[in-house]
C-alpha cells in the first residue's frame, strides 16, 4: 500500500513538463498526414477554451476541427508543421494570437484556402 501511495504522487512528477496533445476533430485524406500540428510553447489548455472572435466556437474547437490540426501543448516552440510537412515558425505568444496566426497561414496554402473559405462563411451568419 505504501509503494501505491509513492507511485501514485509520483506519476505527477513524471508527466509534467512534457508535451500533451488535444488532437484534430477532422482529418484529411489529400496527404500522407491526416492533419497538421499546432505545436505551443502554452501548457494551459484552458486558455484555447476562449471564444473565437464573436463567435460561441472556442479557439481550440476552430483549430482543431475546421482547420484539421492538433494541438500539441508545452512544446519548445510555437510551430506549425503542415501536412506535407512543412515547418513554420509562429511568433505569436498567446492562445487567441496563435490562432490568428494558424489561420492566417492555413488560408495561404491549396487545400487550407478551401478551410478557410468554408470557415469564412459559416461565421458570417
Amino acid at each position: 500500500m505504501k509503494k501505491l501511495i509513492l507511485l501514485l504522487l509520483f506519476i505527477p512528477l513524471i508527466s509534467t513538463g512534457q508535451e500533451f496533445e488535444l488532437t484534430a476533430l477532422r482529418f484529411s485524406n489529400n496527404f500522407s498526414k491526416p492533419d497538421r500540428v499546432l505545436k505551443t510553447t502554452i501548457s494551459d489548455k484552458s486558455l484555447f477554451q476562449q471564444n473565437y472572435n464573436n463567435t460561441n466556437l472556442t479557439l481550440d474547437y476552430v483549430i482543431r476541427y475546421h482547420f484539421y490540426t492538433s494541438i500539441k501543448f508545452n512544446a519548445k516552440e510555437n510551430q506549425l508543421i503542415s501536412m506535407d510537412g512543412t515547418k513554420f515558425n509562429l511568433s505569436s505568444k498567446n492562445a487567441k494570437d496563435l490562432t490568428n496566426e494558424v489561420i492566417s497561414l492555413v488560408s495561404r496554402m491549396y487545400y487550407g484556402k478551401k478551410e478557410y473559405n468554408e470557415f469564412k462563411d459559416l461565421i458570417k451568419k
